[in-house]
């Protein structure tokens, strides 16, 4: 290889500062920004998650209230009508006296009035 001498600067050409772009500092507001939102966005959505689980925590509570009060509630029927039961009735009113009556007479009664009055008895007569 050969070398080859450069060439003396021309004395018309005079020396000129070129305008460079600035160095900027690296901004850290930006990201920052964007860190405090996935911060929140997360939060968020935790506080959301556990609001949901205690949501359910209380319906699975108040599902298994309902299954028991509607168990109670089934005890309780079963309960009114053996006390309802006829054939229980039957024996416990004999004893206190009460009986079928032989005969019986329809009353119409007017209740509209100031003091209730007798309207109508229907009595069949035998004879």
């Amino acid at each position: 290889m050969s070398a080859r001498p450069q060439p003396a600067p021309d004395p018309r050409q005079r020396l000129r500062v070129l305008r460079g772009k600035k160095i900027r500092k690296p901004t850290i507001a930006p990201w920052m920004i964007m860190v405090i939102v996935g911060i929140t966005a997360f939060l968020g959505l935790v506080f959301a998650r556990t609001s949901l689980d205690n949501s359910a925590f209380e319906l699975a509570e108040l599902n298994a209230a309902i299954t028991q009060q509607a168990e109670i509630n089934r005890e309780l029927r079963i309960e009114i009508a053996r006390l309802e039961n006829p054939a229980r009735i039957a024996p416990l009113a004999e004893e206190m006296g009460l009986v079928i009556p032989a005969e019986t007479h329809q009353l119409l009664v007017d209740l509209d009035r100031d003091a209730p009055h007798l309207v109508q008895s229907n009595q069949e007569d035998t004879q």
